[in-house]
C-alpha cells in the first residue's frame, strides 16, 4: 500500500534538506507516521508546503519526502491550478494508493477538485475553524479588549481582532473541504456531529492519535510531584483559558500561598516596560498582565518559553495539577498527554473533552469560563491524595488504551484498506 501524507509542518528527518522557510513540529502527527513505517507492503510519503521554498524530493531511509513551494498565507487561500499543479507534481511521482490530508483549517482539501478521482482521499479533523471562531469571540467576551491593544494591534498587525478576521475569512474554504470530500477520520462525537452537518453524506472513520515518544515514559505520583503546582500547556491566546486560570489562581492564592502556576508563552514579557506594551506586545499578553497586577499573582505564576516534548512530559510529571481551561478543543493532544502521564487534571467541558474523559473518574470537569468552579474543582485535588490517585490511575488507563501503538497503527491501516476498497467498488 502506497500511502502518502500532506502535511503542515516538515517531518524532523527531511529539514536539514529544505529550502526556504518551513515550519517545523509534526509532533502529533510524527509517532503514528513513523510507526507505518515498519509495517509490511508499506510504502511511505509525504508532501509538505515550504514558504519561498523550492520544490524537492528526497529518500531518507525508505521513506520518499517531497516539499513545494508556496507563498506567505498561500495554504489558507483557494488553491489555484498553478499551485495544484506543484501538488501534483510529487502525487504523481509517488503514485500513492491514498491520500492522507492533515487538518481542514488549511487548503489541502481542496486538492480534492485537482487529484485523480480515482485516488481516494481522507482527511483528518483536527479543530474545525467554525466553532473556534465562536469559541474565540466568547472567550474575550467582557473583556474589553481593544483597551489592551498594542500600536501595533491598532494597526491591524497580530492580536485578538486580527485572529478573528483571519478565522472568519478561513470558514468559507473550510466548509469548502467537507463539502467536497468524501472520507475523513475523527476521534470524537464532537467532530462526528460537525461532519455530518456540513456533509451528510461523507463517511466517518474512528481514528486515535499516537502521542511523542516521551509522555509513555514519565509518570506522575502524588508522592514526587510538586504540591499546589499547576499545569497549562498553552497560554498564547484567550481561546486557551489561561486569564480564567489566573482569575481561579486569585482565589486559590487565599489557601495555598505557595501556589505555582507554570505556562508556556513566548509572547509575554513580565518584565517589559510600558512603552513596549504600549508599542508592541500583544493585546492579550497585556491583558494577562493587568491581571497578574490585579490579582498580586507575581509571585505565583511562571510564563515561561516553549517547552520540547521532554520538558513538557516533565512539566506534567512535576505538577499536582493539570488544567486545560479552552473555550473550544476537539480532542486536545495536551490532555491526552497528561493522562498518559497521569498528573490529575481539570478541564472545561467543550467540543470534544466529552469523549476523552468522564467528570470525578478520569478528570474533574467545568464549565468554560467559570474560573469559581475552576478554582473549586482544583482545591478538590490539592486537599484530596485519595481522589488524585484515583483520578491519576483512571486517566493512565484510558490513555494506554486509546493511544495504544500497536492497536492504533493498524486502526489506520485498516481505515485506509476499507476506503481503498469503496473507492473500487
Amino acid at each position: 500500500m502506497r500511502i502518502l501524507w500532506i502535511t503542515h509542518d516538515i517531518f524532523e528527518p527531511f529539514l536539514p534538506y529544505v529550502k526556504g522557510k518551513p515550519t517545523k513540529g509534526s509532533s502529533w502527527v510524527a509517532p503514528l507516521f513513523y510507526n507505518m513505517k515498519n509495517q509490511s507492503g508499506v510504502k511511505l510519503g509525504s508532501i509538505t508546503p515550504v514558504t519561498d521554498g523550492e520544490a524537492q524530493k528526497k529518500e531518507i531511509n525508505g521513506i520518499t519526502y517531497y516539499s513545494i513551494s508556496i507563498k506567505k498565507n498561500e495554504n489558507i487561500r483557494s488553491i489555484s491550478e498553478r499551485l495544484a499543479a506543484r501538488y501534483l507534481w510529487a502525487i504523481n511521482d509517488f503514485q500513492p494508493d491514498i491520500i492522507h490530508i492533515h487538518g481542514t483549517e488549511r487548503n489541502f482539501g481542496l486538492l480534492r477538485k485537482f487529484v485523480d478521482a480515482k485516488i481516494p482521499i481522507v482527511c483528518s479533523i483536527q479543530g474545525i475553524l467554525s466553532p473556534c471562531y465562536d469559541g474565540l469571540k466568547y472567550s474575550i467576551a467582557g473583556i474589553g479588549m481593544k483597551k489592551y491593544q498594542s500600536l501595533k494591534n491598532w494597526l491591524g498587525r497580530g492580536g485578538v481582532y486580527f485572529s478573528l478576521r483571519r478565522w472568519k475569512s478561513s470558514i468559507p474554504l473550510e466548509q469548502e473541504i467537507y463539502r467536497i470530500n468524501n472520507y475523513f477520520i475523527g476521534r470524537t462525537m464532537w467532530d462526528k456531529a460537525h461532519l455530518q452537518a456540513m456533509n451528510p453524506s461523507a463517511l466517518y472513520f474512528h481514528g486515535e492519535e499516537l502521542l511523542r515518544d516521551e509522555f509513555y515514559i514519565h509518570k506522575w505520583h502524588i508522592d514526587t510531584c510538586e504540591r499546589h503546582r499547576i499545569f497549562i500547556s498553552s497560554a498564547g491566546y484567550p481561546l486557551k483559558g489561561s486569564h480564567v486560570l489566573l482569575k481561579a489562581a486569585a482565589i486559590l492564592k487565599e489557601e495555598y500561598p505557595d501556589l505555582k502556576i507554570v505556562a508556556p508563552l513566548s509572547t509575554i514579557d513580565m518584565n517589559s516596560t510600558y512603552l513596549k506594551d504600549y508599542l508592541i506586545n500583544e493585546d492579550y499578553a497585556n491583558y494577562l498582565k493587568s491581571l497578574m497586577k490585579k490579582y498580586d499573582l507575581g509571585n505565583n505564576v511562571e510564563f515561561v518559553r516553549r517547552f520540547s516534548a521532554r520538558e513538557m512530559a516533565i512539566e506534567n510529571s512535576k505538577a499536582h495539577v493539570f488544567v486545560l481551561a479552552s473555550f473550544m478543543e476537539n480532542s486536545s493532544n495536551a490532555l491526552g498527554e497528561s493522562m498518559m502521564v497521569g498528573v490529575p487534571s481539570v478541564a472545561s467541558v467543550v467540543g470534544g473533552v466529552a469523549s476523552m474523559v468522564k467528570d470525578n473518574e478520569s478528570s474533574l470537569l467545568f464549565p468554560a469560563g467559570d474560573h469559581v468552579l475552576l478554582a473549586y474543582q482544583i482545591k478538590r485535588i490539592f486537599s484530596d491524595d485519595t481522589l488524585a490517585m484515583k483520578l491519576s490511575r483512571e486517566a493512565q488507563t484510558i490513555a494506554q488504551k486509546r493511544h495504544n501503538i500497536e492497536v492504533t497503527t493498524q486502526q489506520y491501516l485498516a481505515i485506509y484498506s476499507n476506503i481503498i476498497e469503496q473507492q473500487y467498488e
